[in-house]
């Protein structure tokens, strides 16, 4: 029970109810004094056994600490208490209520508004602790349920069940409420319908008062007077809410911004420092979305639950650095230094016939190894000279998986070899499309029919047709981030094989010698118009060019494509051949002075330069054969067949 400032009577406050709803409290004496001053002897307690069991306190009964404080002590207490906390505790026991709900301590509700920065004073319609109530509990006057929401014309807070049922809309209303404008009402958007919204006991409780006021005047125009002031009021509540609602979000992103460094300054401890340096927080707290929900302070155990989420999103960008900001000078590094070892070779280091691609040999383990190191390499003069000490064994590896790959695609149609005889097996004959070749895979390039077509660039052998397959001269562009080149697909000339069998030899076993000494001529069946006489050589190169790229012919054995012509015309046709003189632009070449590589294919024109400014040879001294070579199968068509007559004859090809 609450002390008064004199010790002399016990007071206790009785509950009266007012018309707002509030409890008003009252002095009531209790006991009288007793002679001498003293208070009055209550009669003794009973001793309670030991093993009866102690009677629990009930709620709402009267006691505690705080209540057996002085008045002024209280007071003194309470002139520090925030609104909300004052309400909250006046609703924690009767002694309390009763003392802060009299109208004797309104200064104390008065003086915990007033420590609310920018809150509008209580209004005349209102007392302290409703509009206390009003500004600060989040809960329905309805049903008691959370509303956020407040209404501040019509002075209560309302759940969206209540609304529809506690609210009116004013086009219900009376006429005359409507045009004389004496009931506060709020806009609201209540289910479909939208407007001006006016409480229904306000709107009854006014119907009654007027009904039996004696000036009805007179009271309407306390009540305009009245709902323009609660109007006013009720802006500048709506103004501080808002200012109240920034200042609150503000807040809020303090938190959340000193959270997020938290974090990060975390990650900045194991190790990820670089990774947000570069890809900034701002990127990087998008992957994870509840870095910018949270406001509460972090703590270890938080960090402990979160670090498995954040290892992995970390773990992602990572690799993208490495990849954008490491690797892409350590790859250039790489680059330069083996341009200088196959431009420069030395006389005591090893030989090799052909070399890989730079794209290829940074995917080399001690290649990779060095380049992906997490640690700062030592850029020395030779940073990357143990893996070049390995270069031999890796290459022979290289080289034979990348043989392997090429050998098959050599694919020989069963039609057109001897060594695969099915024509007894009907069965046989459908599953075993092609011939199965006994050759090694080395044996497989000597074939003649072994060319492959790289894309537009033309036909080629191996292992000329890798020299042209990724070029040197469009890799690593100003700002890639790789080493990457133009990789352009083999492919086998699959009418290869019908060339050579045209020719009267067997595509599984003939080889270019075999068919340099054949020395046959062949007239294309494809294409209409002249008759054009061709060797072999030539035959390769106008299926790869007008076949497959012009027309995209397939080979079928059922429609021969080329006749072999007649012996006993060889004579003649050389001698037509032989008074054209052949001359034809050269194409692509490779450089003899360097070591051979993929893709190191160059135009005559660069092969030129290339010479100048890596080998310093002027044009003039430029030889083939020496210098540079020519590569692809190729040649031209000077002869042409004329038959007149039912006779036979050729003649020089004319433009």
């Amino acid at each position: 029970m609450v002390q008064p400032r004199s010790a002399a009577d016990r007071i206790v406050l009785a509950q009266i109810h007012d018309k707002h709803g509030m409890f008003l409290q009252e002095n009531t004496r209790e006991l009288p004094l007793a002679e001498g001053g003293a208070t009055p002897q209550l009669g003794k307690k009973r001793r309670r056994d030991s093993a009866e069991a102690p009677k629990k306190r009930r709620r709402g009964e009267q006691g505690g600490r705080l209540c057996r404080l002085n008045l002024d002590e209280l007071y003194i207490i309470f002139a520090y208490i925030y609104p909300m906390d004052l309400l909250n505790l006046a609703r924690t026991c009767k002694s309390l209520r009763g003392l802060l709900m009299h109208r004797s301590s309104a200064f104390l509700w008065k003086t915990a508004l007033r420590q609310v920065e920018g809150l509008p004073e209580c209004p005349t319609d209102l007392s302290e602790p409703e509009y206390t109530n009003l500004v600060f509990c989040n809960r329905c006057h309805g049903c008691g349920k959370p509303a956020k929401t407040v209404l501040w014309n019509i002075r209560h807070r309302y759940c969206p069940a209540c609304r529809v049922t506690r609210l009116c809309h004013t086009r219900c209303c009376d006429v005359f409420i409507r045009e004389n404008n004496v009931l506060p009402s709020d806009r609201l958007t209540i289910g479909q319908e939208s407007g001006q919204w006016v409480d229904r006991d306000q709107m009854n409780s006014f119907l009654h008062e007027y009904r039996w006021s004696s000036d009805k005047t007179r009271f309407l125009d306390e009540r305009r007077e009245q709902n323009q002031m609660i109007h006013s009021h009720a802006r500048k509540c709506e103004s501080w809410q808002q200012q109240k609602g920034r200042v609150h979000r503000f807040d809020l992103d303090v938190l959340r911004k000193e959270r997020q460094t938290s974090i990060f300054e975390r990650l900045r401890q194991l190790g990820y420092g670089p990774e947000i340096n570069h890809f900034r927080p701002f990127l990087i707290k998008r992957c994870n979305q509840s870095v910018s929900k949270k406001y509460t302070p972090l703590t270890d155990s938080e960090w402990n639950r979160m670090w498995p989420e954040w290892a992995v999103i970390m773990n992602t960008f990572r690799p993208r650095r490495l990849e954008t900001v490491v690797y892409p000078p350590r790859r250039r590094l790489l680059l330069s230094e083996y341009d200088k070892f196959v431009t420069n070779p030395s006389p005591d280091s090893p030989t090799f016939d052909l070399l890989p691609h730079v794209a290829d040999l940074a995917c080399f383990p001690p290649f990779r190894d060095a380049i992906e190191t997490l640690e700062e390499p030592q850029m020395n003069d030779a940073p990357f000279a143990a893996a070049f000490a390995q270069l031999p064994e890796l290459v022979n590896e290289w080289m034979q998986k990348l043989n392997s790959e090429i050998a098959g695609l050599v694919k020989i149609p069963c039609s057109l070899s001897s060594n695969n005889d099915v024509s007894g097996d009907r069965d046989k004959a459908r599953s075993t499309r092609y011939a199965e070749l006994s050759q090694t895979d080395l044996d497989k390039f000597q074939l003649a029919c072994a060319v492959f077509r790289v894309g537009g660039a033309g036909a080629f052998v191996h292992p000329e047709a890798l020299s042209v397959s990724m070029r040197n001269d469009v890799i690593l562009p100003r700002h890639a981030t790789n080493v990457i080149g133009v990789n352009h697909e083999l492919q086998f000339l699959e009418e290869a094989p019908y060339i050579i069998h045209a020719c009267g030899l067997d595509p599984s076993v003939a080889t270019v010698h075999d068919m340099d000494h054949r020395n046959a001529r062949l007239r294309c069946l494809s294409c209409g118009g002249r008759a054009l006489i061709m060797n072999w050589r030539h035959a390769i190169w106008h299926a790869h060019f007008y076949h497959c790229i012009s027309i995209g012919l397939t080979p079928l054995s059922e429609s021969p494509r080329w006749q072999l012509v007649h012996d006993e015309y060889i004579d003649e046709i050389q001698a037509v051949e032989r008074s054209v003189q052949k001359a034809f632009s050269p194409d692509w070449t490779r450089c003899l002075l360097c070591r051979p590589r993929v893709g190191d294919a160059m135009l005559y024109v660069h092969a030129v330069l290339h010479l100048a400014q890596c080998h310093h040879l002027p044009k003039d001294v430029i030889q083939e054969g020496v210098h540079y070579k020519l590569m692809g199968i190729r040649d031209v068509c000077v002869a042409e067949m004329v038959e007149v007559g039912g006779e036979v004859t050729f003649r020089v090809l004319e433009e």
